[in-house]
């Protein structure tokens, strides 16, 4: 039997002020055909069943489009007679009862089981067992749905979970769960354990036949250089399985650390830049660049204008600049700490031109211009 695992599409997610030519958020549309490009691939496989491990959606209450263009890929699987179990993650699961589960609204396809009570399901396909433990907020009524973990005798069992197996699955966001220790026995009872929640495809050093399947698309720097896809299964008679991962195209993501900053001048900083863009492809990519130990005067000279202009073609470029204490510039700020702004920063121009005061006076004169529009 051959079956697809695959995870975290996160429908409706949005970053960034980018819109596409139709108006729609552009990373918004990169997770869009992320899952499209896997409904593509799973046509091509066939596979007797499909599992997704949660967070199907971004939000408990998706955009009409985010729910249509789901309800539309999933038909695709429908009309080629391929079922479908969807279980809820921590990002679609209401946090109160006054919100209709999303994933309800999947029951309108013949072919889709979406599983989202606050209870374990079981749900069978011929020697297959799939079985459904969505995101539950309440802790009491979790362990106890988990108590009732059992595998069925004669068959081949899925467990589907959206959780984490460990601290190191964690993504430090709100809602997440860690998996109770004291089940992980039962998992052993499983052919092959599903994971979701975690964004990269890997296997889990608690249990050896437990996958996180990871999510389609890079959706923070953590996940540079993960390839993003889906899961094959064939599960074999004597319990095992064969895996293979299939990767798919998604927009890249670079990143750079620049060290020991302070003790370079703004052209070397500028050499290394330049010499990233010559050496990576940073065409439309998103690029983190982290400045470590720079200074402040530094950091305003290599303004997110400044790497715009470095980086032209990129999609967007996410800076991080760790600062280290300038005393001397740090020693001004504070002294002048009830002055007004423009003379703060003129204070900031004469130390950054010590050698040519005609100059940073220039500048400071030019600069009280803008800061007092309404001077003469």
């Amino acid at each position: 039997m051959k079956i697809i695992h695959f995870s975290d599409t996160h429908l409706g997610y949005q970053a960034y002020d980018v819109v596409n030519t139709r108006g729609i958020n552009a990373r918004e549309q990169d997770l869009y055909d992320a899952f499209e490009a896997v409904i593509d691939q799973i046509l091509v496989i066939r596979p007797d069943v499909v599992v997704h491990s949660g967070d199907f959606f971004h939000r408990p209450s998706p955009s009409n489009r985010a729910l249509t263009l789901g309800l539309e890929q999933l038909r695709r699987l429908c009309d080629a007679r391929i079922p479908v179990v969807i279980i809820a993650g921590n990002h679609e699961t209401p946090k109160t009862i006054y919100t209709s589960p999303i994933l309800r609204a999947l029951r309108s396809l013949e072919c889709v089981v979406p599983v989202f009570g606050e209870q374990y399901e079981v749900h069978e396909f011929g020697e297959l067992a799939v079985h459904g433990v969505p995101h539950i907020n309440d802790d009491r009524l979790l362990q106890q749905e988990l108590a009732r973990l059992q595998p069925l005798s004669n068959r081949w069992n899925l467990l589907l979970l959206h959780t984490s197996l460990g601290k190191t699955y964690l993504m430090e966001e709100y809602g997440e769960q860690i998996y109770p220790p004291e089940f992980i026995e039962k998992l052993a009872g499983f052919q092959y354990v599903a994971l979701g929640h975690w964004h990269n495809f890997q296997q889990t050093s608690v249990v050896p036949q437990a996958w996180y399947a990871g999510s389609t698309e890079r959706m923070s720097d953590t996940e540079i250089g993960a390839e993003k896809g889906f899961v094959e299964l064939d599960a074999l008679p004597d319990g095992g399985f064969k895996m293979q991962f299939h990767p798919i195209k998604t927009r890249p993501w670079l990143k750079l650390d620049l060290v020991n900053c302070q003790n370079k001048i703004i052209a070397e900083l500028q050499e290394e830049l330049l010499a990233f863009r010559s050496a990576n492809n940073t065409s439309q990519a998103i690029i983190s660049i982290n400045f470590n130990e720079i200074k402040a005067e530094q950091a305003m000279e290599l303004s997110n204008i400044r790497l715009r202009q470095i980086f032209p073609d990129s999609f967007q470029i996410l800076p991080k600049r760790r600062l280290v204490a300038d005393r001397n510039f740090a020693h001004q700020i504070e002294a002048n700490q009830f002055d007004r702004l423009d003379g703060i920063f003129a204070d900031y121009l004469r130390s950054r031109y010590p050698d040519n005061l005609v100059l940073a006076e220039k500048l400071v004169e030019r600069a009280r211009h803008y800061f007092n529009p309404h001077q003469t």
